[in-house]
């Protein structure tokens, strides 16, 4: 009996520490000290039952003790029992906790404004970054479901409202764009996307949706939708022929221009390859046009011009001044080749009518030329004639033999500006060019400017020359431009023309009057002229081109003490 007892004692206080034991556990602080307070009780009531036992003053219950033992049994095991559902339900909590806190911070923190409507259209859940967006904190959208629809600009209102009573009906995922107008009155671009909610059971929850502003794509779209209306006003209307081609030469676009140009339907041409069927196999100076579009492509940058002459649908003909250059992506790569070409036939047109006009000009000024040229040398053989009268027929016939010269030359000008010149050099006495030039431009004067002309600081006499290879009639028109400006400037001061010889050799005319501020940093381009009622300004360009053309260069010093013209020219063949 007494083991009986001692043994429900044991128990009963193991209970009751492990009951305290579970407080930390659970929580319940007050629940298990009351359990507690109750077993110890129990404890308390059977110590009392033993030690009456003991005093002989009262015989326990064998029955009751051990109903009593199997109650402490029960209790105890209850306990132990009870103590691992705590402990998952603790962890479960905290693992609920954490869900709940990874659950806040992605939704909460979200730069996006996200949210959650119900079937009613009412708000679940707003993330707070709703107040960055629309400029209303979440509450307001809580308590006001109708707010969103409030704040949708008035020309999308209707838009938003369809939308969202479709919402309502768990439509399938939506995308649209639409505008707001946010508390502070700024209006921004949304990107609206949604998608149905529902349980594990397929029913339908609402609505959630998420909202960006997009103010930046909005314009970015803007400018290029800019930026292709003006493509297609440059391209498409344009006056020229716009290709396209891959870097094999396949077309890919021609503009409505070419198109009707070439009178080709633009689907027959896509993937054909454009050298050969709208472009010639060469350009009109023999260049293989095929070639240089591979070499483009190898290459992979830079541009090249040409002309080409193409016969067109209508078999008639046509000549194109084509600039051609690589396209690269947005990477930098070679992507294509695209090919600008200018109708250039009348302009061909023109420029054979001008030549053709020249030519009879020329034909038709040499008969009345020729009579000016032979009645000088007639006369010269009149035996009463002074040698002063004999030297001013002679300078006569020579002037019209230079006119005839230059009336053969009246294309050299064109040709050096245009660059089709082709230099053709002879031995000529340089200076004899110079002091014929020099001789003429000091009789045209009146009074008459003297004009010296030295060869290595010495005087150039009679028999003397100076041999280089050039284009005589182009040397001397140029030197007589250049002492002509000299001598209309020099104020009736002396003109020298200083030769030095050497390879190069240089010619220095000087005067001792300085040239205008006014033309200084132009002086040799075309039409640079000051101070001359006559002038055209044609002089010094032309003999720029004539020096150039002989591979030389020319140059200018001007100052208080006088203006020096200095022309540099080699003494050989200059290389092409």
């Amino acid at each position: 009996m007494d083991l009986i007892i001692i043994a429900s004692i044991a128990l009963q206080l193991t209970a009751a520490v492990l009951a305290l034991f579970l407080i930390p556990e659970t929580g319940r602080r007050l629940s298990w000290i009351l359990i507690a307070a109750g077993l110890v009780g129990m404890v308390h009531r059977r110590v009392h039952t033993l030690y009456m036992s003991w005093q002989g003053a009262a015989v326990p219950d064998l029955a009751f003790e051990l109903i009593g033992l199997l109650v402490s049994i029960i209790i105890l095991l209850g306990i132990l029992q009870i103590r691992p559902i705590f402990r998952r339900l603790k962890a479960a909590n905290e693992e609920l906790a954490r869900s709940e806190e990874r659950f806040r911070t992605v939704s909460d923190f979200t730069y996006d404004w996200e949210y959650w409507r119900d079937p009613e259209g009412k708000f679940v859940y707003t993330s707070p970054s709703c107040l960055r967006i629309t400029g209303y904190p979440r509450t307001a959208f809580m308590e006001d479901p109708h707010l969103l629809t409030k704040l949708v600009h008035p020309e999308d209102r209707q838009l938003v409202r369809a939308h969202l009573m479709q919402e309502r009906k768990g439509a399938d995922s939506v995308s649209m764009d639409f505008r707001i107008v946010s508390k502070d009155g700024v209006e921004h671009w949304l990107s609206h996307r949604c998608v149905p909610v529902t349980n594990d059971r397929g029913e339908f929850l609402g609505t959630r949706a998420s909202n960006r502003i997009i103010d930046q794509r909005v314009e970015a779209e803007n400018r290029l939708r800019e930026s292709r209306r003006l493509y297609r006003d440059l391209v498409e209307q344009s006056h020229f022929i716009v290709l396209e081609t891959d870097l094999e030469g396949r077309v890919l676009f021609i503009n409505r221009f070419g198109q009707g140009f070439y009178g080709a339907d633009p689907e027959e041409l896509k993937g054909r390859e454009a050298v050969g069927l709208l472009l010639p196999e060469e350009d009109v100076d023999g260049g293989d046009l095929r070639a240089r579009f591979a070499g483009l492509a190898e290459k992979g940058q830079g541009h090249i011009f040409a002309e080409v002459e193409v016969i067109r649908r209508n078999e008639t003909k046509a000549f194109l001044s084509l600039s051609i250059s690589v396209l690269v992506n947005e990477v930098g790569r070679p992507s294509g080749i695209l090919c600008v070409g200018v109708d250039v036939t009348a302009r061909k047109a023109a420029e054979k009518l001008k030549e053709d006009v020249e030519r009879i000009v020329r034909h038709d000024l040499k008969s009345p030329l020729m009579g000016i040229i032979g009645l000088p040398r007639l006369m010269r053989e009149e035996e009463n004639l002074t040698d002063r009268q004999k030297e001013m027929l002679r300078v006569v016939e020579e002037a019209g033999m230079q006119m005839m010269d230059l009336i053969n030359q009246s294309l050299t000008l064109y040709k050096l500006e245009s660059g089709t010149y082709q230099h053709q050099p002879v031995p000529v006495d340089w200076l004899g060019i110079i002091r014929r030039a020099a001789r003429d431009t000091g009789m045209q004067r009146d009074p008459a400017c003297p004009v010296a002309v030295t060869l290595d600081g010495a005087e150039a006499e009679n028999g003397m020359e100076f041999v280089i290879e050039g284009e005589g009639t182009l040397l001397y028109g140029m030197v007589a431009n250049l002492l002509k400006n000299a001598v209309e400037a020099s104020g009736g001061e002396p003109v020298r023309a200083d030769l030095c010889g050497g390879d190069p050799c240089v010619l220095e005319i000087r005067n001792s009057q300085p040239v205008p501020p006014e033309v200084r940093q132009n002086f040799f381009d075309k039409y640079s002229t000051a101070g001359k009622g006559s002038g055209t300004g044609l002089g010094t360009y032309s003999a720029r081109l004539a020096v150039e053309a002989h591979g030389g260069t020319i140059d200018m010093d001007t100052g208080e003490t006088g203006t020096v013209v200095r022309v540099t020219l080699p003494r050989g063949n200059p290389p092409l």
